[in-house]
């Protein structure tokens, strides 16, 4: 009678599967977590035409390039000290006889033909006489307004009000704080507004 052939151990043939089962499992490539690919597939930006995407960066660029101001792109002009005034002489021969003769001004040179008369006012500034020039206001600086006043009167000149005190520095905006200034208005004329005015 033949002898049956021995079968394998149950364990044998389950300790080969399972290295079956390992081999294939380390030559397979190793799959990345579904969460990490979904994330790094949101990152991706949006691909976009080659249009739009310069469009886009020609309109940043010009958001972000500054306008220029008025102050930069017009020069500075560097005003310094006074050259000339022009007042209006509704008669030339009264006005420059008052101007020399009453407030005592240097006549530089006059031009009839023009209807021109020029005064020095000290500093390097002149006055201009001329039936065409506009009217203004002049203050003339004087060391001592009470005589001052007195003096013009005594030539002729009518005075609009007594001597007063107009300004007090007590900010120091003009000069020392707490310096007066005091003035006095007339008229030339032509009917120019002109004063007198002492620093205290």
């Amino acid at each position: 009678m033949a002898a049956k052939p021995r079968s394998r151990p149950k364990k044998a043939a389950a300790k080969k599967s399972a290295a079956k089962t390992a081999r294939a499992t380390s030559r397979a490539p190793a799959r990345k977590p579904a969460r990490k690919a979904a994330a790094k597939k949101s990152a991706r930006p949006a691909r976009t035409s080659s249009r739009s995407s310069g469009a886009t960066k020609a309109s940043a660029k010009t958001a972000a390039r500054p306008r220029a101001s008025a102050s930069k792109a017009a020069p500075a002009v560097a005003v310094g000290k006074l050259s000339q005034i022009a007042l209006t002489a509704t008669d030339l021969d009264a006005a420059t006889a008052f101007y020399a003769d009453v407030l005592g001004l240097k006549l530089a040179a006059r031009f009839d033909e023009q209807g021109f008369a020029f005064f020095s006012l000290g500093g390097g500034a002149r006055l201009m006489l001329s039936a065409s020039a506009s009217q203004a206001s002049l203050y003339f600086s004087v060391d001592d307004l009470n005589a001052a006043v007195r003096t013009l009167k005594r030539r002729g000149v009518t005075f609009l009000q007594k001597p007063m005190m107009v300004h007090r520095d007590d900010a120091g905006d003009f000069g020392k704080r707490g310096g007066e200034e005091w003035m006095a208005f007339f008229n030339d004329p032509s009917g120019n507004l002109l004063a007198l005015v002492e620093k205290r």
